[in-house]
């Protein structure tokens, strides 16, 4: 009988003891989601909305510019489309990963 229980504690026991991290300063999941974030997605976001507002840019010059010449305008309302475009994208891109962020701090 005590070979019995002496089996069952160590099967019991022993899972626990090995899901135990070795390391004590080990990162878990909220901690590498951030560090992705931090050096690669948030600064992808900001270049790539800088570029969309210099197209932005660019369309509003080139429309305003070009204002009896009627193929640069029409140049020019695409490039502010697709600015005010790839900042929308930009921006919707930046909150989605933020809520999923939030939510893996949560976990």
């Amino acid at each position: 009988m005590q070979n019995f229980f002496s089996t069952l504690t160590a099967y019991l026991l022993v899972p626990q003891a090995l899901a135990q991290s070795a390391d004590p300063d080990s990162k878990t999941l909220a901690d590498i989601i951030k560090v992705v974030w931090n050096t690669l997605i948030s600064p992808a976001i900001t270049f790539l909305f800088l570029a969309a507002t210099v197209i932005f840019i660019w369309g509003l010059v080139e429309f305003i510019m070009n204002a009896d010449n009627d193929d640069a305008r029409s140049r020019g309302k695409r490039h502010i489309a697709w600015g005010v475009f790839g900042m929308f994208i930009m921006v919707a891109t930046g909150a989605i990963l933020f809520l999923f962020q939030n939510f893996f701090e949560s976990i």
